[in-house]
């Protein structure tokens, strides 16, 4: 004769509780090994503070200082919420030498080396001399079908480079970026193309002419000052400019 088996001392609703607790523990386990951005749409702003955001930012770029947590997690917030999806100065315990910065003209070939000479002519667009050579500015019918928004950043002035140079190139390399020039309130979505700068004891960051084209970097406004943050969700985005 078959024992009778004791009846489950667990109800439903225990049980729904252990499940909840499992997945809890499983999200806290691996949240940090595959961040992920919350889909939300851009809450309405108000003028008022649309413009409080961009002074702060005017005034960061332009002193180029490094902010205290506090006021720059609730400037990235602020920034976050404009947008629509979250932006940061860190990434997975990463950072840029700078957050913000004077960018400077890097010729196409130092960015793009597959580009040909015979693409290249001189573009006034981006507020150049006419006097400057034409070498390496891309072709407006070029610029149309491929993505030239490439930055650069001297991660060589990162502490631990000469020890983890390796990783730090694989992990940089083509990272989605937001650029931001806050004086002409240009938002763009670009690649991080190059790990050094010609000149990084002046600019803190380069870009192809595309995007200092782009980017208005160099209005009399902006005089080449800009504000780069991470992008966690990266796939949200492609690179290009953004309507805000």
């Amino acid at each position: 004769m078959t024992p009778s088996t004791a009846p489950s001392t667990y109800s439903l609703d225990t049980l729904d509780q252990i499940l909840q607790k499992k997945q809890q523990e499983f999200d806290t386990q691996f949240a940090k090994k595959t961040p992920t951005t919350a889909v939300r749409d851009p809450r309405p702003t108000p003028q008022s503070e649309k413009d409080e955001i961009f002074a702060k930012l005017q005034a960061a770029a332009a002193s180029l200082t490094v902010l205290p947590e506090k006021e720059a997690l609730y400037l990235e917030q602020q920034v976050s919420d404009l947008l629509g999806f979250e932006i940061s100065s860190s990434f997975e315990e990463q950072k840029l030498t700078h957050s913000f910065g004077k960018m400077q003209a890097l010729d196409e070939f130092s960015l793009q080396p597959h580009t040909q000479s015979e693409d290249s002519y001189n573009v006034h667009g981006a507020r150049l001399k006419h006097g400057r050579p034409t070498l390496g500015w891309p072709k407006q019918t070029e610029t149309t079908e491929q993505n030239h928004l490439y930055l650069a950043n001297h991660l060589v002035f990162l502490e631990d480079w000469h020890h983890k140079y390796a990783h730090y190139k694989n992990w940089y390399k083509w990272r989605k970026l937001l650029l931001i020039n806050p004086f002409n309130r240009v938002f763009i979505v670009v690649e991080l193309a190059s790990y050094t700068l010609p000149n990084p004891m002046q600019y803190q960051f380069g870009g192809s002419p595309d995007l200092i084209r782009t980017s208005q970097a160099w209005s009399p406004e902006a005089q080449g000052l800009v504000c780069v943050f991470f992008i966690p969700d990266a796939a949200r985005v492609q690179p290009g400019l953004l309507n805000i």
